[in-house]
């Protein structure tokens, strides 16, 4: 008898120590017990005031938290979200934008023409976007529940400025605004299908689903249409090291991770309870001259470098993987309405010889191009090696200097100490808001010509769209003949996910209302 109770004990330790380690391991496919979803990013955002910074991983958090008057469909044409319309005057410059009815703010305050107007007045004297494009409008609220933007001339790009959402001209409470004064808003409040909750630094953001919300009629088409919270809780953690963010979707310990290196691909692909998905062109990858050097003042030494790059090596020392890349002259992307080809047979030369002809008209003499590289972001260092390699074919004398990215984003404020640097731009884009091309937005490198300015107004003023894209094609055009930047090609990116996410698109980046667990 006492054996007996001695083999039922130890059977019981036994199921006891086989019980904990199966709850310690990975969640079984197709279940998910709590209605959240923990999001694994890249970064942390330097703020969530969207008024105020022009990074993605900004907008990735913030758009859940705050919505647009005006927004973008699956095919980039601009739609209403809290405007109930948009009427435009028989001569193109007064925009008319009646409101929504009974739109809440997370507060439980109900929106209001003022507070529209607080935001947009904010909005445009921070976004470079909203100073060149609403920057002489006038804005009113004649009443409660409208918008009245009057224009000195037509211009088709105020209703794209409004819609695009980098630096997007989001809604919030005036009173969220008038404490904020010069400084970042120090309360993250808006209209959206999630609230904030708590940003703990270093470790999570946590939104909420906001029971207040009132999603539009309209199926969901891109950014427009019915947005949903179809999670109670929705985190997003802050995971720098890639092979953290990836052990961590592997082990359910996150639902959804992205910015995947993109040599994990085969194996997160065969395992079983993840999806991968990959997210057609995410960013351009772009090598940018500082033309206040004397080297790269000089429009031949610019034509040199694109000459002889070859982009499929470079592209492919990126990804490893031609799923991952596709190589275009666009400076917007394909799928996007303003998307023009024009100056195409400019890229992708690989023409060693042209190159070292154009640099000997430069009048280079061998000084060495200093390049300023990070490891902080993979694509960002491999591109640069095999630009140096590239360059160093045809007789450039290429010294690398390595920082971090935040010291290198200083650096590169300098307009002295370097001469060029790979980064990431945006291919969804008004064409009037890219950065590189317009001097009087003064970005880093400093290209500056009237001719270009010039188009570029024209474009602004444009009252039917099909003309603007004909001028937006001869601005790109230039670009590749004066290549202020030499465009290297366009990103895919990778997410992956656990096989019980229900809803996960992708459209100009990651958005998960309308995504649920199941």
């Amino acid at each position: 008898m006492i054996r007996c109770k001695w083999l039922l004990a130890v059977i019981a330790v036994l199921v006891l120590l086989v019980t904990t380690a199966c709850s310690n391991s990975a969640p079984e496919s197709g279940k998910k017990e709590k209605n959240e979803l923990k999001v694994a990013i890249s970064g942390a955002p330097p703020t969530l005031d969207l008024h105020k910074t022009t990074t993605l991983i900004a907008q990735k958090v913030g758009w859940h938290i705050f919505d647009t008057l005006v927004t973008l469909d699956e095919n980039y044409q601009v739609v209403p979200m809290l405007a109930e319309k948009f009427e435009i005057s028989p001569d193109g410059k007064t925009i008319t934008l009646p409101l929504r009815k009974d739109i809440a703010f997370h507060n439980g305050k109900a929106m209001t023409a003022e507070d529209v107007l607080a935001s947009i007045n904010r909005w445009r004297k921070y976004s470079s976007l909203g100073k060149a494009n609403l920057g002489q409008a006038e804005i009113t609220a004649p009443d409660k529940d409208t918008i009245v933007i009057k224009l000195p001339a037509p211009s088709n790009a105020v209703l794209f400025s409004l819609a695009y959402p980098s630096q997007g001209a989001s809604i919030m409470p005036k009173e969220v605004i008038d404490e904020a004064g010069d400084g970042n808003v120090k309360q993250f409040v808006g209209t959206g299908p999630f609230q904030f909750v708590e940003w703990k630094q270093d470790q999570y953001i946590h939104l909420k689903k906001f029971d207040g919300f009132k999603p539009r009629p309209e199926p969901a088409s891109g950014l427009g249409g019915k947005r949903e919270a179809l999670v109670t809780d929705l985190y997003f953690i802050p995971v720098g090291d890639n092979a953290t963010r990836v052990a961590g979707v592997q082990t359910g310990e996150y639902d959804i991770a992205d910015e995947i290196p993109f040599d994990n691909y085969q194996m997160l692909k065969s395992s079983a309870g993840l999806k991968t998905d990959i997210a057609q062109d995410t960013t351009y990858l772009n090598l940018v001259f500082n033309k206040k050097n004397p080297l790269f003042a000089n429009v031949k030494a610019r034509q040199a470098v694109a000459a002889a790059l070859d982009m499929d090596s470079i592209m492919q020392a990126v990804t490893g993987n031609p799923e991952f890349y596709t190589l275009d002259a666009g400076l917007v992307f394909p799928q996007d309405a303003w998307y023009v080809d024009n100056g195409k047979e400019k890229y992708n030369q690989k023409n060693t010889e042209l190159a070292r002809k154009l640099l000997a008209e430069s009048g280079y003499q061998g000084e060495p191009v200093v390049f300023l590289v990070t490891r902080d972001f993979d694509y960002m260092y491999k591109s640069s090696l095999v630009v140096k390699e590239q360059l160093e074919q045809i007789g450039v004398n290429v010294k690398l200097e390595v920082y971090d990215w935040a010291t290198l984003n200083g650096k590169r404020s300098n307009q002295n100490g370097w001469d060029m640097f790979v980064t990431t731009s945006s291919g969804f884009r008004e064409p009037t808001a890219i950065l590189f091309l317009d001097s009087r937005l003064k970005w880093a490198g400093w290209y500056n010509n009237p001719q270009m300015d010039n188009l570029l107004d024209q474009i602004r003023g444009s009252v039917n769209f099909a003309d603007a894209k004909q001028i937006f094609g001869q601005a790109q055009a230039l670009y590749w003949e004066e290549v202020p930047t030499v465009k290297l090609g366009n990103m895919n990116g990778l997410v992956v996910y656990r096989n019980y996410v229900q809803g996960y698109k992708y459209f100009m980046e990651s958005t998960f209302w309308n995504v649920s667990v199941q």
